[in-house]
């Protein structure tokens, strides 16, 4: 369950775009005010939830998120359905995190390392380190041709949370209408 909670404390970070220079001190930066704000017991749950997102709401692109998450099946909607499952997906993403922030307890996160895959692709790698238990997150970031730097997916442990998505997107798909998936987000 924590590891849900690191791979979407990235993920609270959508649509402040990164210098490549910057990503690493940036992300460092936000996920020690998050930690902060989850360690601060003057907060309630709500206002810890709500911190947080605000903080980290500014350097995920949730559109391209929703775009590969539904592979193929996106180029059959119209712009209108688009947007419409793009809105939907950000804030299922999002109810998503804010229900594994309750699951923090102390734990440490750790920016490892940044590498350039492409020209146009970057991973970030980062340590969770609780008591027990370390869990590796990996970042995976993409350069827009305005040369911002946007985070498009989360690897856990190798699985990637927008691959996940599309496969159970995919296999709903097979057997239901796209409204029966919105309306199931």
């Amino acid at each position: 369950m924590f590891k849900v909670l690191l791979i979407l404390l990235g993920m609270t970070i959508a649509s402040q775009a990164m210098v490549e220079s910057q990503i690493q001190t940036t992300m460092e930066k936000k996920v020690h005010q998050v930690l902060n704000v989850l360690k601060n017991k003057s907060f309630s749950q709500k206002q810890k939830e709500q911190k947080s997102i605000t903080i980290m709401n500014n350097v995920f692109d949730y559109h391209t998120m929703a775009k590969i998450s539904l592979g193929k099946k996106w180029k059959t909607l119209n712009h209108s359905e688009q947007k419409q499952f793009a809105k939907v997906f950000e804030h299922k993403i999002k109810h998503s995190y804010v229900d594994k922030l309750r699951l923090y307890n102390n734990q440490r996160v750790i920016i490892r390392t940044l590498q350039k895959v492409k020209s146009t692709r970057i991973s970030l790698e980062t340590q969770v380190i609780g008591k027990t238990d370390t869990y590796k997150v990996v970042y995976l970031l993409y350069k827009n041709k305005k040369n911002q730097w946007y985070i498009y997916d989360v690897r856990l442990a190798g699985i990637s949370i927008i691959q996940t998505y599309r496969k159970q997107f995919k296999s709903f798909l097979k057997t239901k209408k796209f409204k029966q998936l919105l309306n199931s987000l």
